[in-house]
């Protein structure tokens, strides 16, 4: 019988009659009777339906989200695995076939001498040494899947923390541009090519150099082939090469099924309910990082209220060795313990590398995730510098994504002028004035101690197995009305996810002076503003804002890394339109000359225009900039006001201080589990 997905199904041709000594004409016969009666069962409302393979591409649009997710949490994985040295975890998510390169190591072959390559990384051996630091934090995906679903490539950057207590303490930083392929129905890295922007040490930062390699001291195996790209260090600047165009020009491509596809997959009812399965992981998925961030912006903040409206009635939080502080009331009673928002104090707590796993059923997940805590207190001229991993559960009551429990580990807590090379904070412990509920829930040792959070996935299996049970088909009646819901969703899920791929490729672009590719993101009207330099309006005018930070172009000797992370995604219910909450660390500088820090929240608007996302306006918002040196009491700067020479069309739309004011960027969405506004 055929269908159609906006016309009535097509009758089938009426048969002349049978034989009962003619079996193709008794086939012919059943099917011709059977067709009919199908027809004839469907009701009034449900015979629109849909078609096979109208289906199977809304299986294949939920496979592809479904993989961009999977993909995003094996590379965070990996950087978790890093932090730890645990060089065989780390191998579980390459192929055998991997293909390693680490800056100017040269290209290692096959897993077995990638391997050798790790454990020489590790003086010979898995694990940190006692006092050692290991932080390699994976951010700003840019990820784009093959047709087939079967690979896909990424870029992503990473923001280093290296040391050894009482030797040293460096940054690092540089993007990976790498190559993943499915094997068994899961992700796996084959191709990890890292390249490096700068290792320098902690004292002056990037204003400095190394003397030597960071890696000088210990001995690697002869490489298979030479590098593919050689460069020279810091000072020295390049360009990675970026597998993908300007997000900007690209068209999508049409998606196909693999040639490994069973060639019967199941019926469309089936394969429905399949890609709503998926549809619905994704979007769990989605829903948890806006309520696990909202919390990091809240905090920032200290809006603790708010922050309380986001666990369950039962909920716990543990922070760091203070014991657990269980039920809704306790909790906020522990937050407003903290203090209030005062002028010159600042905690910025940033939420990091994801890795979420949501429970078969739909009703219950865990998340890993990283904080960096930039903070201050201007008065006691004090800055810190910390560092937590959270393994928190989460509740989904009435539909309603809550916070079940939230434990931060802490992994490092240290003086910033000074650096964790020579000054630690002890791990905090029950408060005399404000008891807790109950003792701390595990013992360990911070930096310079090796802090173990324990993981709730095993290497490479964080990604929800199958569900055992048979999944209900989608009833043949509500097939059409399932499929178009299904199809709104997905689009918006798609939405969302180039929108954050838009996103992070702006900070590839603004990193290297590439104003032209930049200014390509944005809107034929649209606007940017940053800091206090005013309004930018139109294509042109905001191509030449960028003019303020220096001619485009590559700028040797000077660095300006742009850490993008930290997306709340909302995308208009016509699906034209959008909002975004991001945040920034930017390292900038210039080599013997100086070395800067700042802290920025963008709320940003895109718009489609023929079917692509733009950016319809830019607006930064700068927390704090300060001297690397000096810290932020004692180093802050003022706020950027308008370029020389390149004025503004309008002046700044909020009149505003970055530390040691206090101020709150306007939020564009509410509190996502009470809906209350969260206002300034």
């Amino acid at each position: 019988m055929g269908v159609s997905i906006v016309g009535q199904p097509t009758p089938p041709q009426r048969s002349t009659g049978f034989s009962m000594v003619s079996s193709r004409a008794t086939r012919t016969a059943v099917a011709v009777l059977s067709a009919w009666l199908f027809v004839l069962a469907l009701p009034a409302a449900g015979a629109r339906t849909v078609d096979a393979a109208s289906v199977e591409q809304l299986v294949l649009r939920a496979e592809r989200l479904a993989d961009t997710v999977e993909i995003k949490r094996v590379q965070c994985e990996y950087g978790y695995y890093l932090d730890r040295s645990d060089w065989d975890a780390v191998l579980e998510l390459f192929t055998d076939d991997v293909v390693a390169e680490y800056g100017n190591s040269g290209v290692f072959r096959g897993k077995e001498h990638v391997r050798a390559l790790l454990y020489a990384i590790g003086y010979g051996k898995a694990g940190l040494r006692v006092g050692q630091l290991r932080d390699h934090i994976q951010l700003q995906p840019v990820i784009d899947l093959a047709p087939d679903g079967q690979s896909a490539r990424g870029r992503w950057k990473a923001l280093v923390l290296l040391g050894q207590y009482g030797e040293y303490a460096r940054w690092q930083t540089g993007p990976y541009e790498n190559e993943y392929r499915k094997e068994g129905g899961r992700w796996k890295i084959s191709r990890v090519h890292w390249f490096e922007t700068f290792t320098v040490p902690y004292e002056g930062g990037w204003k400095g150099s190394m003397e030597q390699s960071n890696v000088a001291d210990r001995k690697f195996p002869p490489a298979d082939d030479a590098p593919t790209f050689a460069a020279n260090p810091w000072p020295a600047v390049t360009l990675p090469p970026y597998h993908y165009p300007n997000p900007a020009t690209a068209r999508p491509v049409p998606l196909r099924a693999s040639t490994s596809a069973p060639s019967n997959p199941g019926s469309p009812g089936e394969r429905l309910a399949q890609a709503r399965r998926l549809a619905d992981l994704v979007l769990d998925e989605h829903q948890i990082e806006i309520l696990q961030r909202t919390y990091g912006y809240l905090v920032d903040k200290n809006l603790w209220t708010q922050i309380a409206d986001l666990f369950t009635d039962d909920g716990t939080l543990e922070i760091g060795g203070r014991g657990v502080f269980a039920g809704k009331a306790r909790v906020l009673q522990y937050l407003r313990w903290l203090g209030a928002p005062e002028r010159g104090k600042l905690y910025d707590h940033t939420q990091m590398e994801p890795v979420v796993t949501v429970a078969t059923d739909g009703l219950t997940a865990k998340g890993r995730w990283r904080a960096l805590i930039f903070g201050a207190d201007q008065e006691k001229r004090m800055d810190f510098l910390g560092d937590a991993i959270y393994e928190n559960e989460y509740r989904k009551e009435d539909g309603v994504w809550k916070i079940a429990k939230l434990h931060a580990y802490f992994v490092l807590y240290t003086d910033f002028q000074r650096g964790w090379g020579v000054t630690f904070w002890a791990l905090t412990a029950p408060e005399v004035d404000l008891p807790p509920d109950r003792k701390p829930s595990a013992r360990y040792e911070i930096y310079p101690g090796n802090t173990f959070v324990p993981f709730h996935y095993k290497p490479g299996s964080s990604w929800p197995e199958p569900a055992s049970a048979r999944l209900q088909p989608v009833a043949i009646a509500q097939l059409r009305s399932g499929a178009a819901a299904l199809d709104k969703e997905l689009t918006r899920l798609e939405d969302a996810d180039a929108i954050e791929k838009l996103q992070n490729a702006y900070g590839f672009y603004r990193d290297k002076w590439q104003w032209d590719d930049a200014a390509k993101l944005f809107a034929t009207n649209g606007t940017r503003e940053v800091a206090q330099r005013g309004v930018y309006i139109g294509h042109e005018h905001v191509r030449r804002s960028f003019d303020i930070d220096g001619p485009a172009g590559l700028h040797q000797g000077e660095v300006a890394e742009h850490f993008l992370y930290q997306h709340v995604i909302h995308v208009s219910a016509d699906g034209r339109t959008a909002r975004a909450r991001v945040r920034e660390l930017t390292l900038a500088g210039a080599f013997g000359k100086r070395a800067d820090v700042g802290g920025e929240v963008a709320e940003n608007t895109f718009v489609k225009e023929r079917g692509i996302w733009k950016i319809q306006s830019e607006h930064q918002y700068t927390t704090f900039w300060a001297d690397y040196a000096k810290g932020w009491s004692q180093g802050y700067m003022p706020i950027a006001g308008p370029g020389s020479g390149i004025p503004p069309d309008k002046p700044p739309t909020d009149v505003y201080g970055a530390f040691p004011a206090y101020y709150i960027p306007r939020f564009h969405y509410a509190n996502p589990v009470s809906g209350r506004p969260i206002a300034p």
